[in-house]
Order: structure tokens, then C-alpha cells, then sequence
């Protein structure tokens, strides 16, 4: 029988309490997302780098305003008529839904009678960015693909 002595007791709960807590948070962060969107704008920052679109996630509809302008999107963010608004003068360019659960973000454009789709993958919510490990797209005559580079949402309002 092994005999432990106060301090080694100690030391091993400070290391359990940690890694009970880091991954309790992990799970929290990462199954936040289906409440973290709704009725938030988001500055999204391509792979790249060198390009952002901002989206105004709809708080009552799986809709979505996907945009270069940022006004536009804050303005749609305003209320539900606004909203409206912006998203039917903005369907000529196609219409945007989205998924929000678990920890997968999924964006679908319809337009033309074609869809395409990008779901982003082990969303980690921590205050107002949203961060993706990877994500997978299927883009309507373009083809399809995983790209494992992490991507950032940025909360504006």
C-alpha cells in the first residue's frame, strides 16, 4: 500500500481540479455556438487574410446577410424589418441560411437553383470571437474540399 503525504496529495487535485476545468471549459466553449450567432454580426476574415464579409445572423430565422458591407450588415442587425429588408434586396446575389449546433457552424447559399455549402468545424466560442479548427465546402460547380487552416469570427455587435 502506498503511503502519500499531504503535499503529493495536494499537488495531484490542483492537477485534476485543472484538467476537470480546462476541459469543462473546452466542452462549454465549443457547444456555444447555436447561441452565440443568432442576432449577431460577425466580421469574417478569410484564410487568406485579405478579404472580410460581415454577417448579420438573424435572432427568429435560419436566414443570414452575408456582405462586403459592413454598414449594411450592422444596419440589418437593427431589427427584424431592417433585416428583412436588406436580406431580400441583397437575394439577387442569392439567399443565405445557416445551422448553428453543436459545434459546427454550416453557411448555404442558394442561387440560380444551385447551392453551395461551408461548414466550419469544432467552433470554439471565447467572448466575441468564434475560432474554427477547419472547415469543409462544397461549392456548386467549383467542386469540393476541407481546408484545415483555423479561421476567426470576430463579434462587432
Amino acid at each position: 500500500m502506498m503511503m502519500w503525504t499531504r503535499k503529493k496529495k495536494i499537488t495531484i487535485s490542483v492537477i485534476i481540479a485543472i484538467v476537470v476545468i480546462l476541459v469543462g471549459g473546452y466542452l462549454f466553449g465549443t457547444h456555444r455556438v447555436a447561441s452565440a450567432v443568432p442576432g449577431h454580426v460577425y466580421q469574417y476574415t478569410s484564410v487568406n487574410g485579405n478579404n472580410k464579409l460581415y454577417m448579420a445572423f438573424s435572432k427568429n430565422t435560419d436566414q443570414v446577410v452575408v456582405t462586403a458591407d459592413k454598414d449594411k450588415a450592422l444596419k440589418a442587425n437593427a431589427n427584424d424589418r431592417d433585416f428583412q429588408t436588406i436580406y431580400n434586396g441583397e437575394s439577387k446575389n442569392g439567399t443565405w441560411q445557416y445551422l448553428a449546433k453543436g459545434s459546427h457552424l454550416t453557411l448555404s447559399k442558394s442561387q440560380s437553383g444551385k447551392n453551395s455549402r461551408w461548414q466550419y468545424n469544432r467552433v470554439l466560442v471565447l467572448g466575441k470571437k468564434m475560432y474554427a479548427g477547419s472547415f469543409t465546402y462544397q461549392i456548386a460547380n467549383a467542386g469540393q474540399g476541407i481546408d484545415r487552416k483555423n479561421t476567426t469570427f470576430e463579434q462587432l455587435r
